[in-house]
């Protein structure tokens, strides 16, 4: 007789010969098929893309054809000079191979503060002083001065000494001169008036923060010529002589200058030449001014550093 379906539910639960395969060996079956049919795509792509590699690279091995091969070494080493500055005029090669610099680096000092406040100290001192202000007859440049100061009683004739100070640069920021005149044309007067240009020049001193030399103070006071420099700072003095003055004795007439270096090893930008889409606006920029004092071919030169004037 047929089995009904609930004998057949039997067999397969009873392991007969009807029975269907375990649920666990026919899942792992059916992964491992679909990993041979993955497998075998990636080998397929993977030949695909070598002989694709392979024709491109011999397309264009035709095409371009093959690189040519460097020369040797040795003949590159032959085609260089023995001495690569051979070909260089004299001049230029013994320039080139000196062991001294060209333009050693000199230490200068300059003034690094704001010019106005020095004439602000000045005025401190009981010296009545301008503000720091543009330069009406000369264009660009700034300063600030003081009144005639009377120093001292005045004598029955009417002689008296005066102190008049005059501070001057070349822009707003920059202080180049600082000057110093004094007229002792009474001789009961001319120590305190010797003092108070000597305290004048303590102030410039003290804002510049250095001390004069000793020699500065002292050739003040024997009014005598001399000139100091030390850091690139100069200090001039400048008696006026009687015997063309026509003063009586005892009467002094000097200058005291003080002049502030400029440092030669900073170069205006404007010296070296623009890129290409820089030139039409290189004409309209203003010109740096030189940083410090005024150019040193413009100072005096009379007196050596530390001795008396001839």
């Amino acid at each position: 007789m047929p089995k009904t379906a609930w004998d057949k539910t039997e067999d397969a639960t009873s392991g007969g010969a009807g029975a269907i395969p375990p649920e666990d060996d026919s899942g792992r079956q059916a992964l491992l098929r679909l990993h041979r049919r993955q497998t075998g795509r990636r080998v397929l792509m993977l030949v695909g893309v070598l002989v694709a590699v392979g024709l491109a690279v011999a397309v264009a091995r035709i095409i371009v054809g093959d690189a040519p091969a460097p020369p040797p070494s040795k003949e590159i080493a032959q085609d260089l000079p023995a001495d690569a500055l051979a070909g260089l005029p004299d001049g230029t090669r013994a320039r080139l191979l000196r062991d001294t610099i060209d333009r050693p680096a000199v230490f200068k000092r300059v003034y690094g503060g704001h010019p106005a406040d020095l004439c602000t100290a000045i005025l401190e001192l009981g010296v009545p002083m301008s503000d720091w202000k543009p330069d009406p007859f000369v264009a660009g440049f700034w300063y600030c001065a003081s009144e005639l100061v009377v120093l001292g009683r005045t004598a029955p004739d009417g002689r008296r000494a005066t102190l008049f100070v005059n501070l001057r640069g070349q822009s707003e920021i920059s202080l180049n001169t600082v000057r110093i005149k004094l007229n002792a044309e009474n001789p009961e007067t001319v120590s305190q008036a010797r003092a108070s240009l000597v305290r004048v020049l303590e102030a410039v001193g003290a804002r510049y923060g250095w001390p004069w030399p000793e020699g500065v103070r002292q050739a003040v006071l024997d009014n005598r010529a001399a000139s100091f420099e030390q850091y690139g700072m100069t200090v001039t003095i400048l008696p006026e002589d009687p015997d063309l003055t026509g003063d009586l004795p005892g009467v002094v007439r000097v200058n005291v200058i003080v002049e502030f270096p400029v440092v030669d090893l900073v170069a205006p930008a404007e010296i070296f030449a623009p890129f290409a889409w820089e030139v039409e606006r290189a004409s309209k920029r203003k010109r740096n001014r030189p940083v410090g004092g005024a150019d040193s071919q413009t100072r005096d030169t009379r007196g050596v550093s530390g001795q008396a004037a001839e």
